[in-house]
């Protein structure tokens, strides 16, 4: 008897399109915290985090357990899926730090890069707002 999760290929490839959905909010949702776009340390980012730590344990844990019968064959889920958690681990290890200096890494690294570009749309804007007034 086969894998389900990999001979299945509609499976398949619902869950490399699910992990890849899964990766982009959660990078989007960490870089957007950075940058400042939440002011509030959010809530639903660690909720989604933990969302997304069971997840990927669930899968690990049937893909890999010690009582397959049959021997795994790795494929390219299981190559994505592994390199996604040790990003995860790295991200979840290093989230707290974050909250806890986001302030100062806003102020003396995000800003100063941000805060000029922010004044140049403003600008613009109101320039162009000007011109559309005469």
């Amino acid at each position: 008897m086969g894998d389900i999760l990999v001979d299945n290929k509609k499976i398949y490839n619902f869950e490399l399109n699910f992990l890849t959905g899964l990766k982009i909010v959660n990078y989007l949702c960490v870089f957007l915290f950075i940058i400042g776009f939440f002011q509030d340390k959010p809530s639903f980012l660690i909720d989604f985090n933990t969302f997304f730590k069971v997840i990927l344990a669930l899968f690990l844990i049937y893909r890999f357990n010690n009582y397959r019968k049959n021997p795994i064959k790795f494929t390219e889920l299981d190559r994505k899926i592994c390199y996604s958690t040790g990003i995860f681990i790295i991200l979840i290890s290093f989230i707290d730090y974050i909250t806890y200096n986001i302030d100062y890494v806003r102020a003396n690294f995000i800003l100063p890069i941000t805060t000029p570009i922010i004044n140049y749309f403003e600008n613009k804007s109101k320039t162009t707002l000007k011109n559309l007034d005469q």
